[in-house]
């Protein structure tokens, strides 16, 4: 459903911490060639999370059709029209593709060398540890051993034989992975299960691979 260019204003607003941004912010930031190009490519991503999620746009006076709602919280303020991210949205792509505050600051670290630089001469090497409470789905086993069982020990995205064996029992290593996630509702079931190499799995989870349909 997404391609890169929505991955990428997705993971810009993400890395925000307030998630708000005016379209010229976001032209500089990620480099599109006018603020016009920024406003139709969120019509565009606006119009695809609608359908995924069967949200309405708004309706002007006039009868035109307003996709950014679907999209962002909006207000107008001393800097322009600023848009927030949506806080289903966000937590929807959070959830789904993986993102947390740690590769938030990763992703932000990238860009300022001589901060990076400074925080790494002063910062402890011995990292903190803290308790961390989760909630886990409870995997039906019978869906990933059929699944495991179909696939043969070759990718079922790329078609490769599996990279390795398990030592524990020497089955071919392929992980299990939910077409539609269980975070947004996606069934534990064979048809929505699908068995990849790791590689797979990792642009599945990180890149712009759409195993959907």
């Amino acid at each position: 459903m997404l391609n890169s260019e929505d991955h990428e204003l997705l993971r810009y607003y993400l890395s925000l911490s307030n998630r708000s941004a005016t379209a010229a912010q976001v032209r500089l930031a990620l480099e599109y060639k006018s603020v016009g190009a920024v406003n139709l490519h969120v019509v565009r991503l606006a119009k695809k999370l609608a359908a995924f999620f069967e949200y309405s746009p708004a309706i002007l006076s006039n009868g035109l059709l307003q996709w950014w709602p679907c999209l962002f919280d909006g207000e107008a303020t001393a800097q322009g029209f600023m848009w927030t991210l949506r806080e289903d949205i966000h937590n929807w792509y959070r959830d789904a593709y993986a993102i947390d505050m740690f590769h938030r600051d990763v992703y932000l670290a990238q860009f300022d060398a001589v901060e990076r630089a400074k925080r790494l001469l002063s910062t402890s090497t011995t990292p903190k540890k803290k308790l961390v409470e989760i909630w886990v789905f409870e995997r039906n086993p019978d869906v990933v051993a059929e699944v495991l069982c179909q696939a043969g020990g070759h990718c079922q995205c790329c078609g490769k034989t599996a990279p390795f064996l398990r030592k524990s029992d020497g089955s071919p290593y392929l992980e299990v992975h939910h077409r539609v996630p269980l975070a947004i509702g996606g069934e534990d079931s064979v048809a929505n299960a699908i068995a990849l190499c790791p590689n797979c799995h990792r642009e599945a989870h990180y890149g712009t691979l759409s195993l959907l349909g």
